[in-house]
């Protein structure tokens, strides 16, 4: 599902301390200074999550964003952001001493851990209809090096290659809501398949989809999806394997080179998650029964039993001693 936000209600004085909280809920810490800030501001901003993706659809008015050191300082994960023009007037990109004009069909990328400014139409008071993807960079199959040739380059739009990537992500996100768990799994891959082949082309490169880097990027992707789903009762090496298309063996596999397990990994995950809430004093009335459950623990004994075993307290005592220690417990 994804959430659908309107500025037109916003008053024109909180106009910018909005903006600057819904960029950073939707994305990450930034900053958005529109161009015109009186009453009949009115941008439309709808995002959503598709496997390890995040997608949002704007339809804005003028505007510039920027992400500044000090904003990359609040938070910095290693992400890349796509941009793609969908209709109305133009966006110019600028990092690292590079520029992208992008005009309606075309794309170009940016690295969020490195201060970067986006303009958002030219000045003309008309309305930009854009799309942003954002996704971990070691999920394209590609050396960080390679990627960086290609960082802020306008990506055109025409026949063959070109508008088949276009098409695809933009038909993508205007039926994200669509979607089931594992037909976002798999079409979230598939995304970035399509984007790394067009990167390739653009770098003429024949070793781009090393079998390491695509193991390392579908790592990455079924670790995202569990992540998503943590609190799902069902989730199980069958289902991660089939939202993935892949058989059980290569799941396995796949865990394996890493000198991991799947069961292993969703244990620890769920543990930590635990963990957070068991510390976070707003759920001190939440039974540890219940945050056992929202993490996919179906048994109260199993999960005072797990919980123990990895952290030298039943969850009710390390609660307890978190509580007293005004902070989690090591």
């Amino acid at each position: 599902m994804s959430s659908l936000i309107r500025t037109d209600q916003v008053p024109a004085a909180d106009l910018v301390d909005f903006l600057r909280e819904l960029m950073t809920k939707t994305w990450l810490p930034m900053e958005c200074l529109p161009e015109q800030q009186g009453p009949n501001y009115c941008g439309e901003f709808r995002a959503s999550g598709l496997g390890p993706m995040q997608i949002a659809v704007l339809d804005v008015p003028p505007a510039t964003v920027c992400r500044t050191p000090e904003h990359i300082s609040q938070a910095d994960p290693d992400m890349l952001k796509l941009a793609l023009v969908r209709g109305g007037d133009s966006c110019v990109i600028t990092q690292d001493g590079r520029q992208a004009r992008l005009s309606p069909g075309e794309f170009a990328f940016y690295d969020t851990r490195r201060p970067y400014e986006v303009v958002v139409g030219t000045g003309r008071d008309r309305q930009v209809q854009m799309m942003t993807f954002m996704f971990p960079s070691s999920l394209l199959p590609l050396p960080k090096s390679r990627i960086r040739e290609l960082a802020v380059v306008p990506f055109r739009s025409g026949a063959g290659l070109g508008d088949v990537t276009s098409q695809f992500l933009l038909q993508l996100a205007r039926n994200v809501d669509h979607y089931s768990p594992a037909e976002a799994a798999r079409l979230s891959t598939a995304a970035l398949e399509v984007l790394a082949t067009r990167l390739a082309h653009e770098l003429d490169a024949d070793d781009w989809e090393t079998p390491e880097a695509r193991r390392h990027a579908q790592l990455t992707c079924v670790q995202a999806f569990i992540l998503e789903h943590l609190s799902d009762t069902g989730l199980s090496p069958t289902m991660i394997a089939a939202a993935h298309h892949m058989s059980l063996r290569s799941l396995h596999q796949l865990f394996h080179d890493e000198g991991l397990t799947v069961a292993g990994w969703v244990r620890k995950r769920r543990l930590e998650c635990c963990r957070h809430d068991l510390s976070d004093p707003a759920l001190a009335s939440r039974p540890v029964a219940a945050i056992g459950a929202r993490w996919g623990f179906t048994s109260p004994g199993d999960f005072s039993r797990t919980f123990r075993a990895v952290h030298g307290l039943p969850p009710a005592e390390y609660r307890m001693f978190a509580r007293s220690a005004k902070g989690p417990a090591r």
